[in-house]
């Protein structure tokens, strides 16, 4: 006997049939673990308070204001970081670390000369200190000088990303870094950087970038490479 069709669309009974095949045959989605959630739901609060920083600066950041971006509980944000200090200095930490990564995978050849290996290395500290990653520092630096909470930990975060990069250097760099003078003339560099980035207050973005090749280039050319 001939099944009718519906709607003209065929048999409905092979459809449901068809269906019920490509269910199964569809891979089951994999439940992400307590561990993963819990990554996303920091990592998340993180990204937040670096856009907030970048928008409306540390005065005006609130708790609040993470979370509503973030999309999360007041009580995770409780959970993760207990003062607003320390969620700031942590969502620092956290881009930080993205961009030594980055540098760590992405070493300079062997083969590339000292100078070029002092170039690289102090391109990618110009680049570590650009953008929101800039602002979130500078706007961090002011306000540490009448907030002893994160005046501690911003001392602490400087600290550990100081040891961090030299390890870093070590890594990407080890001829330049094997240098009597590498710690002096990378400190220099960083000084320039960061001097360079503060002038934001006053000008450009743009305008800063395009000092950036000069300033880089006397730096190199002072430390005799």
């Amino acid at each position: 006997m001939y099944a009718p069709a519906v709607d003209g669309y065929g048999d409905p009974m092979a459809a449901n049939t068809d269906l019920a095949t490509a269910t199964a045959r569809r891979p089951a989605r994999a439940r992400r673990t307590q561990a993963e959630r819990r990554a996303t739901t920091r990592r998340a609060l993180l990204d937040a308070t670096l856009q907030e920083l970048d928008e409306v600066g540390y005065a005006n950041l609130t708790t609040a204001s993470v979370v509503a971006r973030a999309g999360v509980t007041r009580g995770a944000q409780a959970h993760y970081f207990a003062t607003k200090a320390d969620l700031v200095v942590q969502a620092l930490r956290h881009i930080t670390d993205q961009l030594i990564a980055e540098l760590i995978a992405q070493p300079p050849k062997r083969s590339e000369t000292v100078r070029e290996q002092y170039e690289l290395l102090l391109q990618r500290l110009w680049e570590l200190n650009a953008g929101i990653a800039s602002t979130a520092l500078i706007e961090l630096w002011v306000a540490s000088r009448t907030d002893p909470e994160l005046s501690e930990h911003l001392d602490r975060f400087q600290k550990e990303i100081s040891k961090h990069l030299a390890e870093t250097a070590t890594t990407v760099a080890p001829e330049f870094t094997s240098r009597d003078d590498a710690r002096h003339l990378l400190v220099n560099g960083f000084a320039v950087i960061r001097g360079l980035w503060l002038m934001r207050a006053v000008t450009s973005e743009r305008q800063i970038r395009r000092m950036w090749p000069a300033a880089r280039d006397q730096l190199v050319a002072g430390a005799g490479l």
